[in-house]
């Protein structure tokens, strides 16, 4: 699958590669951004709103990818959880499913191990660099670009809210956070019902991150 085919859990995940080390970023909260970006993506898709502060699943139509279309079900039939629940709990089967996804893409690839003959781990390694690179700079010049934000995909905008929200450094340094805070703030700005959502998501995103990093 080409990057630019990619979802937004899925592009973060890429995204939180150091192609040049050839190792995975932010893997403390990993989890949490890519869950963010599953949600994120599925308010874009029209499938998921934002009911009073809750994620509430609207139009049941199949995405065809199982991150998204299991998290769907799981908020459809589970008791209503505020934003931050869901950036927070049980974001293990959702990263677990864009590892595969990318991995049938050909972007990943998964060696599962027994530990001790008893315990599977898995090592993930990175295959297509130069796509992971692409995306990188793509994000770059959404976010330093003189494009108005408005004028920008829905997609593009969100992807690089999210990553900055998440921490994820191969995107937005912390000298970027501090000189694009106002493109930053026009990127998350966007009008729509999808952004509200992403609106609601991203000081809980933020929280969940700072917290990690605390610890």
């Amino acid at each position: 699958m080409p990057q630019h085919q990619l979802s937004l859990p899925a592009r973060l995940y890429l995204l939180a590669w150091n192609t040049d080390k050839q190792k995975l970023t932010s893997t403390d909260t990993i989890g949490h951004v890519v869950r963010a970006g599953a949600l994120a993506e599925l308010a874009l898709r029209g499938l998921l709103a934002d009911a009073h502060g809750r994620p509430a699943v609207g139009e049941r139509a199949s995405t065809g990818e199982p991150a998204l279309d299991e998290l769907a079900e799981l908020i459809a039939r589970s008791r209503p959880l505020a934003w931050k629940g869901w950036i927070n709990q049980g974001v293990k089967p959702t990263l677990t499913a864009v590892r595969e996804q990318l991995a049938e893409a050909g972007h990943l690839s998964l060696d599962t191990h027994r530990l001790g003959g008893v315990v599977p781990v898995t090592t993930v390694n990175l295959r297509l660099t130069e796509a992971g690179d692409t995306l990188r700079h793509q994000a770059v010049r959404t976010l330093r670009g003189e494009e108005p934000a408005d004028a920008l995909p829905d997609r593009d905008a969100a992807l690089v809210t999210l990553a900055a929200a998440g921490g994820l450094r191969t995107v937005v340094s912390e000298a970027d956070s501090w000189a694009y805070r106002q493109r930053l703030a026009a990127l998350a700005g966007r009008g729509g019902p999808a952004f509200d959502v992403l609106r609601r998501i991203l000081p809980e995103l933020r929280e969940t991150v700072e917290v990690a990093h605390a610890g």
